[in-house]
């Protein structure tokens, strides 16, 4: 199952998305609102892996720390046991959807108040990987994005700041003249743009060049979603005033 049809397609002409990202791990924002179990093999109470009829798997709930492009990491309760090399499933829900990836334990730390648990993912095919790049896609953009220092201001009376990062994303954010308040802002994803203002209510969504031809209201709202997942997953390169900013305009 795949979180967007119309948009984030990752085509190969796209390309290079593991060449550019290789084992790179993104941070999972605090707010993203992605669901995170593990169901881990049985043990004894010694820890051997259970067998035969006794053998059956447990879902642990836990925090999604990061993502990379072939891995995860997560935060489990301490009661939860796991060795590395053992076969287990990631199972992540986000906007009522389930996807399922099997995976393999490369790592089992233990501490005093939680296990981490290091994954490596198996994906069945292309198209369970897509789907995967698509959950992945909003972390690596608000985790990314970073201040540009030398900005040209392009609008009378408003003093402009600009954030890039990853997927040739772009932010950019109008402060009143004092440099206070934000006033309005553009987020430039892929070819897309999403606007808002404090004048007029709503997001504004098109294509980069500002146009709308062809976009139905099945891929804006793509597009929305993709916003409000991006601003659970800022970083804190992103000044805390322009992140709510931005929140007000997710919902």
């Amino acid at each position: 199952m795949l979180l967007f049809k119309k948009i984030l397609d990752f085509k190969k002409s796209e390309g290079g998305v593991s060449d550019k990202r290789g084992a790179k791990r993104y941070a999972v924002g605090v707010k993203f609102a992605i669901k995170a179990k593990l169901s881990l093999p049985a043990r004894d109470s010694e820890g051997g892996l259970l067998t035969g009829s006794r053998a059956s798997s447990t879902d642990w709930g836990g925090q999604l720390v990061d993502l990379s492009y072939h891995g995860a990491s997560m935060r489990l309760h301490p009661a939860a046991s796991a060795a590395a090399g053992d076969t287990c499933q990631l199972k992540l829900e986000l906007d009522h959807k389930l996807f399922e990836i099997d995976a393999r334990i490369a790592h089992f730390r233990v501490g005093a108040q939680h296990v981490t648990c290091g994954l490596t993912l198996q994906f069945a095919d292309g198209y369970a990987r897509k789907a995967f790049l698509q959950l992945m896609e909003p972390v690596v953009i608000g985790g990314t994005l970073e201040p540009v220092s030398r900005v040209k201001q392009d609008i009378p009376g408003l003093l402009k700041e600009q954030y890039r990062g990853e997927s040739e994303s772009e932010l950019n954010v109008w402060r009143d003249s004092g440099g206070r308040n934000p006033k309005l802002f553009e987020l430039l994803v892929h070819g897309y743009a999403v606007r808002g203002n404090t004048e007029m209510p709503g997001l504004k969504v098109s294509y980069r060049d500002g146009t709308t031809t062809a976009m139905g209201a099945g891929h804006k709202d793509e597009i929305r979603r993709l916003f409000l997942f991006i601003t659970q997953n800022l970083n804190k390169s992103v000044p805390a005033e322009i992140r709510k900013f931005l929140e007000l305009f997710a919902v």
